[in-house]
């Protein structure tokens, strides 16, 4: 009589054991809220006294810190099926965002991009989009890319693109929101030959009836100009996601600590601020870890003071400047 081994059942029983273990840990993964931060930019360019315009060298240290600190750079549509289906993000996930579609994203942000391993989406005015280089258009005064641009940057892989309206206009205003989203989505499929899934609400501006303008155009991800950090989880809207603005410009902070006015445990820091007015969270920095303040707006000009209570004599102690979400530091 023949006999039959009981090992390739044993074995087969438990690869399903197995299986079955890996993705209920998947589908538990999915659920534990996750902290992603969506940056916002518009442009990188040697401009000092933008917003919305970061200066190249302060975008590189930027892309620098996040490689130093362990994030890796995912797009929306990962997002997207971390919450749809569980798949797994990374230890530190990050996505970058440039709205307009603007070329420096092509000239000055992409190699810088691509030195740190990093990779970003661009959100595109379609309206704004020419065919070539002769047929460039302007956004504000600004060049925007080129289609042809776009697919010569898809075939590199550094950057990925989404929509951002046909054509540029606060779609909670606009008569018939949808027209608008579905221009957007078939000027892309048309002349950029791929299928968005992301959109970027102009102006940051949205309400219901233009969330549902979206959905029904067909993408599966939007983010507005809400200044705060996704968060994974039930509550987390794949079409009103929030993001962290990136302020432009260039700042210089003269510090100094004012020992002679500091009582016992008592620490305390001033700061005159030069440039563009921007919104920072004050942190001090010491061997018992960090204290923070509530976030500030500093103008041009302006000198703030802040102060910490202070256990101990720790000498070594450092202020250091944030932005309102605590993901990228200003000072030093």
């Amino acid at each position: 009589m023949r006999r039959w081994s009981t090992w390739p059942l044993l074995l087969g029983g438990l690869a399903l054991v197995v299986l079955g273990a890996l993705s209920a840990w998947r589908w538990l993964d999915s659920r534990r809220p996750r902290e992603v931060p969506i940056l916002m930019y518009h442009r990188v360019a040697e401009v000092e006294n933008s917003a919305w315009c970061v200066p190249s060298d302060i975008f590189e240290r930027q892309m620098q810190f996040l490689r130093q600190q362990g994030y890796t750079s995912i797009l929306p549509a990962d997002l997207a099926a971390h919450q749809r289906w569980g798949s797994p993000l990374p230890k530190r996930p990050i996505i970058i965002t440039f709205n307009d579609g603007f070329r420096d994203c092509l000239t000055i942000a992409e190699p810088i991009l691509r030195q740190y391993g990093l990779r970003a989406i661009v959100f595109l005015i379609t309206d704004d989009s020419g065919h070539a280089p002769e047929e460039r258009r302007q956004f504000e005064g600004t060049d925007c890319l080129t289609w042809a641009e776009v697919h010569q940057a898809r075939q590199r892989g550094t950057l990925a693109f989404g929509a951002h309206a046909h054509p540029h206009q606060n779609l909670s205003a606009a008569p018939n929101p949808l027209e608008l989203t579905k221009a957007s989505r078939k000027q892309i499929i048309r002349y950029g030959r791929f299928i968005p899934d992301a959109f970027s609400y102009p102006g940051g501006q949205y309400n219901e009836r233009a969330i549902e303008a979206v959905r029904q155009a067909g993408f599966g991800t939007a983010v507005g100009c809400v200044n705060a950090v996704a968060r994974t989880g039930r509550e987390l809207n794949l079409l009103a996601l929030p993001r962290v603005s990136v302020m432009g410009g260039r700042h210089r902070y003269q510090v100094a600590r004012v020992p002679e006015e500091e009582t016992d445990g008592e620490v305390i820091f001033r700061v005159r601020h030069e440039g563009i007015p921007i919104e920072v969270t004050p942190c001090l920095k010491s061997a018992a870890g960090a204290s923070w303040l509530p976030p500030q707006v500093l103008k041009n000009g302006t000198e703030a003071e802040w102060r910490w209570t202070q256990a101990g004599n720790d000498q070594a102690l450092q202020l250091e400047l944030w932005d309102r979400c605590r993901i990228l530091p200003l000072y030093p």
